[in-house]
């Protein structure tokens, strides 16, 4: 039976074509956990490339797709944002699976909240050829050219836009590839109660968040097959919960309370050893994550 208040929330998967340990992982998170939900958002790169409906073909994505219809057929809404990797991802593909997509950002209520959902990547307003690179292959006639082509040439072409994206993020200093808070400002004064996006791959969790009193801004880390972050709301009150694998999770506590690289996170930050604190922290004499809070 669906839990009429529970909301999942989840992105970033990355999913190959291929059936992997993530593709099992994932399924075990949509048949497990995500169980009795009532509604369930993947907020982008549910896979980590789409160039056209034949993907529905490959054995990743077909496990991936038929674990989200079996929820869907359970009674929950399950709704699709596109991301920066699957943008090509359509309405007419998903409609078999039982699948609602949003193709920008959504906004609407759900758990009692006011919400606005996006994958991420179009809140920052400083990475120009992303966004360019985005418009061009988002475009009508350029998409449509995209999908027509051989699946192993459109492939190729993915496989190149993947690699040249790692190699700007591995020269750009990761303070410059944040989202603008300008943005989510905008949406708290437009009457959302709580921002939720994907992106960025680092999960935090902020109330009252950017000074604005009982507004919440949540970001979902990046999953993978030996674990990940989602967020769950239930009862109006919105938490991250990291999955430490076989589809088993443990709520996480608050950006400022708790670990500051939940992604690196294998227990609890004071198991943390001194190898483990340095890869995450640097040369910082004390472990950052563990520090009592100044008055």
């Amino acid at each position: 039976m669906n839990m009429p208040d529970r909301v999942i929330f989840v992105s970033d998967w990355h999913l190959p074509p291929e059936h992997t340990a993530k593709t099992d992982a994932f399924v075990r998170f949509v048949d497990e956990v995500c169980a009795n939900a009532a509604r369930v958002f993947v907020l982008g790169d549910l896979f980590n490339a789409w160039v056209g409906p034949r993907h529905v073909v490959m054995p990743g994505h077909a496990a991936a797709l038929d674990a989200l219809k079996r929820l869907a057929e359970s009674g929950a809404k399950v709704v699709v944002l596109r991301g920066n990797r699957d943008f090509l991802l359509d309405q007419r593909t998903l409609r078999p699976y039982g699948l609602e997509l949003s193709p920008g950002a959504w906004r609407g209520e759900a758990g009692g909240k006011n919400l606005m959902l996006s994958h991420g990547d179009e809140l920052t307003e400083n990475d120009r050829l992303h966004k360019f690179g985005r418009a061009v292959m988002g475009n009508f006639p350029v998409s449509t050219f995209v999908k027509l082509t051989p699946l192993c040439v459109s492939w190729m072409m993915a496989a190149w836009c993947r690699w040249v994206s790692m190699k700007r993020r591995t020269r750009r200093k990761r303070k410059k590839l944040q989202p603008a808070e300008r943005r989510v400002r905008a949406e708290f004064e437009a009457g959302a109660d709580i921002v939720v996006i994907g992106h960025w791959h680092e999960a935090k969790l902020k109330t009252d968040a950017f000074e604005q009193a009982g507004k919440t801004f949540v970001m979902l880390g990046e999953c993978t097959e030996s674990g990940g972050v989602y967020a769950e709301l239930s009862d109006g009150t919105i938490k991250l919960v990291r999955i430490t694998g076989e589809a088993r999770s443990e709520e996480m506590c608050e950006e400022k309370k708790c670990c500051k690289k939940p992604e690196e996170l294998k227990g609890k930050p004071a198991e943390c050893s001194t190898e483990q604190v340095k890869k995450c922290h640097g040369d910082e004499k004390d472990h950052p994550c563990v520090k009592e809070p100044e008055e």
